[in-house]
């Protein structure tokens, strides 16, 4: 039993190594990475096993979906091997984009378990605290990001309906009309993908607590 385990844990971790080192080749384009495609994509696999074997490994939870596992070394990454490395830091944020994305809109295709959406949790977190402290810098990859939206209204309607979406599925009262509208403002002068910031703000708002502000 533990020798087929052993099997099967590199088994999945070269394959996630695979799918990192293809997303990376991808991007290769926008001129942002300056790691070893294939170095950096077994070094953020390992440097996250060695954190988070039991949500890996299959020991406590059932295995995560890979495309999850990829994002959550990705978001990994972002805190432990390009905290100060901002050019780094955009690669590996254009990446977790388009596999929030796509995890997103074939949400059904991969079968999330409960492991899974706590990884997204997580790993969506870190990709919001990293955008926004990178909403200074100009770069390929948030012209790239932002051509879908030219005005403030086209990323709001993008916002809007992915924070309805989440609502829902949270079982949660839309509060959007409600709130404030200056900080998503913010958020759209300063380059922030607008999908995963409302999935954010749906798990994590108190309705509550908006009525309140607004009374």
């Amino acid at each position: 039993m533990g020798i087929f385990s052993k099997f099967k844990d590199n088994y999945e971790k070269n394959i996630v190594i695979e799918i990192l080192n293809e997303q990376f080749k991808r991007i290769e384009p926008l001129g942002l990475l300056t790691f070893d495609h294939k170095k950096l994509s077994i070094e953020l696999v390992e440097n996250l096993w060695s954190n988070s074997a039991s949500y890996l490994n299959g020991s406590i939870h059932k295995r995560p979906a890979r495309i999850v596992f990829s994002i959550a070394a990705l978001s990994n990454g972002l805190e432990c091997l390009a905290k100060d490395d901002v050019q780094n830091q955009k690669a590996l944020l254009v990446l977790l984009r388009d596999l929030f994305a796509e995890v997103d809109v074939n949400r059904s295709q991969y079968g999330l378990k409960a492991v899974d959406v706590e990884l997204l949790e997580i790993a969506s977190k870190i990709y919001v605290e990293f955008s926004q402290d990178l909403s200074n810098e100009v770069s390929v990859s948030e012209q790239v990001n932002l051509e879908s939206y030219q005005t403030w209204d086209e990323w709001y309607a993008v916002f809007q309906a992915e924070a309805a979406f989440h609502f829902d599925k949270l079982g949660k009262f839309n509060c959007l009309e409600y709130m404030d509208k200056s900080p998503l403002q913010r958020a759209y002068q300063e380059n922030i993908d607008p999908k995963p910031l409302a999935k954010v703000f749906a798990e994590e708002t108190d309705f509550e607590n908006v009525f309140k502000g607004s009374a």
